[in-house]
């Protein structure tokens, strides 16, 4: 069947929304009900020139099923090693918990039409075009059975005779893994090296401070809401509030930003470790929470819109204008100083951090790597496409985000490059933090936070890579609260380990650039940060770095 069918019957197929009964009344059950049951993949072609082998789809799914390596899979095996080909098994019968209307609305998304893109210029229809079309369809039908999809079964639902894959661009993006990989090895050491000379400038306080230990200080959390103009309900935050006696100083307001399909509650170790020490932690709910994409992928909401982009720094601005408010008409709250404010930031929490604190959209970066789905550069870098939702709003710039309290970041795992571009993170002047996990397979550390890091614009910046932590390392409960079923490789090793870093580095450069204490910036370097090691997880910390 012709491509240009397909874009014919495919229109037919709606976004699942609202309810199952919905659903299930058309949208991907259409698809189900047009493809004839004969019309589907029949053999896998490699063309990498006039020789292109051909593996037969039912020889996969012996191979699948115990290992039977017939004929025309015998070129597959005779030229990849025998752990290759039992990972190849191991993927063929991957199984992936989802269900059709969670792939339904995923794949009607923008954000997922733009993931099904770059697979497509892999996976190719039979004229070699972009195969994202007919991929969509076969991931519906394979999800149709209610129990949850492998890659087998999706190669067995393409709804066409041929599966051409692109050899040669396969081969490309493993070998950009490779280089990728011993970049990213290379980069640890250089940074290693790095830290270990900047250390001797400096001494690790001699005192009977204990960074990872809890404070003197008790604390209560209140749960809260404050209006918002843009919401027809008031927007939930937590507060953590130290018990400080009789004391009056001013409190330090340190302000906690989530990532995206997380929530307020993804970081309650580190807001309760500040609180303990004598910090007003406050944690506002942004709108793309947890909640919101389990309703979307359930088919109960559109998809959270790219103005949340903008909104969640409006959020920051208009939590810090509600304790303002508090501290005028209660003394609970009267002593929490506003004027000098922190914010840690995890994932897209932390571009929030940056953009509320001054780093500057790069329209001209978006525009030049974001075009349509189907001809995006083939990326190792999932979260450009992500980033690629902010060119949206380009109709809508400029943007005035900067709020004037914000004066320090604690940046986890930011997405940067396509964000803020070449030169839009030389506008935050604040002291800033980057914290890069090596592993991180999402928001990768090379291009997102270390070649970023040096065009930071403040004087006071620091670049901490933990080897082996990856995107969810540091989170609560080392997920994402339960949207999609993440496989055990994508956590990582025992979160539990990894805390001490964010604690401690946490802790001691609010210390520092909130309360201006001089001596915390002895805990900001690698003589003590080699006190936190605990294997796999080892981190460097940098002020100084420069490569190429």
């Amino acid at each position: 069947m012709a491509l240009p069918i397909w874009r014919a019957v495919l229109k037919r197929v709606r976004p699942l929304s609202k309810n199952w009964a919905y659903a299930l009344g058309g949208g991907a059950i259409s698809v189900l009900a047009i493809v004839p049951a004969a019309v589907s993949a029949e053999r896998i072609e490699f063309f990498v020139g006039p020789l292109e082998p051909v593996v037969l789809v039912e020889d996969l799914e012996a191979f699948a099923q115990d290992g039977t390596i017939n004929d025309s899979l015998q070129v597959v095996a005779d030229n990849i090693d025998a752990d290759r080909l039992q990972a190849l098994r191991g993927f063929l019968n991957a199984q992936l918990d989802v269900e059709l209307v969670a792939v339904s609305q995923f794949t009607y998304w923008p954000l997922g039409e733009r993931l099904l893109g770059q697979v497509g210029q892999l996976v190719q229809t039979n004229d070699q075009q972009n195969g994202w079309l007919p991929l969509r369809a076969a991931l519906l039908a394979a999800a149709a059975d209610g129990e949850g999809l492998t890659p087998l079964e999706v190669i067995q639902a393409f709804p066409l005779e041929v599966i051409q894959l692109d050899l040669a661009l396969l081969q490309q993006l493993l070998q950009d893994n490779q280089t990728f990989s011993a970049a990213r090895a290379q980069v640890s050491a250089q940074l290693r090296a790095i830290s270990e000379h900047e250390a001797a400038a400096f001494s690790v306080p001699t005192d009977d401070r204990v960074p990872t230990h809890p404070g003197p200080y008790q604390w209560r959390r209140q749960g809260r809401q404050f209006d918002h103009p843009l919401h027809p309900e008031q927007v939930p935050y937590d507060i953590y509030l130290p018990r400080l006696g009789t004391q009056r100083d001013p409190v330090p307001v340190v302000v906690i930003s989530h990532g995206a399909a997380s929530g307020r509650r993804a970081f309650v170790y580190l807001a309760e470790h500040l609180a303990s020490h004598g910090y007003a932690v406050v944690v506002p709910e942004h709108d793309d929470n947890v909640q919101r994409y389990e309703h979307f992928l359930t088919g109960g909401d559109r998809p959270p819109s790219p103005s949340i982009l903008i909104n969640r720094s409006r959020d920051l601005s208009l939590v810090l204008d509600e304790l303002e408010r508090l501290g005028q008409r209660d003394n609970t709250y009267a002593n929490l100083d506003v004027s000098q404010v922190g914010v840690f930031g995890h994932s897209l929490g932390g571009f929030t951090a940056l953009a509320t604190a001054g780093a500057e959209f790069d329209f001209d970066a978006l525009r030049r790597n974001c075009p349509a789905p189907t001809s995006a550069p083939l990326s190792l870098n999932l979260s450009r496409l992500a980033q690629c939702d902010l060119l949206a709003l380009a109709p809508e710039a400029p943007f005035q985000l900067r709020d004037q309290r914000i004066q320090a970041v604690f940046a986890l795992s930011p997405p940067t490059s396509l964000f803020f571009g070449e030169r839009g993170l030389s506008a935050v002047t604040v002291p800033t933090l980057f914290m890069a996990a090596a592993a991180d397979n999402i928001v990768p550390a090379i291009p997102e936070q270390v070649l970023p890091y040096q065009r930071l614009g403040s004087s006071s910046r620091y670049l901490v890579m933990v080897e082996n932590a990856t995107h969810f390392t540091f989170l609560q409960r080392g997920g994402t609260g339960g949207v999609m079923p993440l496989p055990r490789r994508l956590v990582g090793p025992n979160p539990q380990l990894a805390r001490p870093y964010l604690k401690a580095l946490g802790l001691a450069f609010f210390d520092r650039h909130l309360r201006q204490q001089a001596d915390a910036e002895g805990y900001l370097t690698q003589t003590y940060v080699d006190t936190l090691a605990s294997e796999p997880f080892r981190a460097a910390i940098v002020r100084t770095f420069r490569t190429e």
